[in-house]
């Protein structure tokens, strides 16, 4: 089995795109703040969206193992399609639950899996630019989440 060439992105490009990422959370906060009727609705749009992302971001685990699958031993690529489908499993639970403990749960969730690919980077085979960027984002993302729920408390 032979392994595609690995893509050539432009580091600019999904910085762009994560941080514009940040703008539905900004506008839950704004939103909070401006129409206070609506916290409870916005509230659960945000644990929504960033339950969004926490999945995507399992899928990028699982993306990484099917394409790294010929030259990963069996069993790390077992725990990385676990890690893989996690998060959407925790979005699940995170969104039946009361919205202030699902939130909690997401927040916790990213940092997790920030910690899995943090540990294991060298072995992940991650692009140079994907850690900071991760780090960056799981901050952004987390820290306004975090922020509607103290509004909301």
């Amino acid at each position: 089995m032979t392994l595609m060439p690995q893509a050539k992105v432009n580091p600019l490009v999904p910085q762009l795109l994560g941080y514009s990422g940040l703008l539905p959370m900004l506008a839950c906060l704004g939103g909070i703040w401006l129409w206070p009727h609506l916290t409870d609705q916005l509230t659960y749009i945000a644990a929504i969206y960033v339950g969004v992302i926490f999945s995507f971001l399992g899928g990028i685990q699982w993306g990484m193992t099917v394409h790294a699958d010929a030259t990963t031993t069996p069993d790390a690529g077992a725990i990385r399609l676990i890690i893989g489908v996690t998060p959407a499993l925790i979005t699940l639970c995170a969104l039946v639950v009361p919205t202030l403990y699902g939130s909690a749960l997401l927040i916790l969730g990213l940092w997790l899996l920030l910690g899995f690919e943090w540990r294991y980077r060298k072995i992940l085979v991650l692009p140079a630019w994907y850690i900071p960027l991760r780090i960056n984002l799981t901050i952004l993302l987390s820290g306004p989440l975090a922020a509607v729920l103290w509004l909301t408390a």
